[in-house]
């Protein structure tokens, strides 16, 4: 079953390059994106262990936050954005279901 809080691979793809896209954010560990430099279409990539100082640039916009399996660093990074105010969701199965 899907969290309320994911989003897949087909509703994300669906919303790419719309007005109504979410801000992609990849904060897949360096080794993670050294081993495959790609990112999905207009991400950007932040260090997930700097959310603090990042979050507030998102406030107002709709994020999905991807990790590489789309399990603990991207649910942490979400729900800490989610504090901060911002309507965050993540990508279900990261970026190896996107690649997929």
């Amino acid at each position: 079953m899907a969290s309320p809080t994911e989003i897949t691979v087909s509703q994300l793809a669906r919303l790419v390059g719309t007005p109504q896209a979410p801000v992609i954010i990849d904060v897949r560990a360096s080794e993670d994106f050294d081993a495959a430099p790609l990112l999905l279409p207009a991400a950007q990539r932040r260090d997930c262990r700097d959310v603090a100082g990042w979050a507030g640039g998102f406030a107002g916009q709709p994020v999905v936050v991807v990790c590489q399996q789309g399990q603990k660093l991207s649910q942490g990074v979400a729900a800490w954005l989610r504090h901060a105010g911002v309507a965050a969701d993540t990508l279900a199965g990261g970026f190896k279901g996107w690649q997929a």
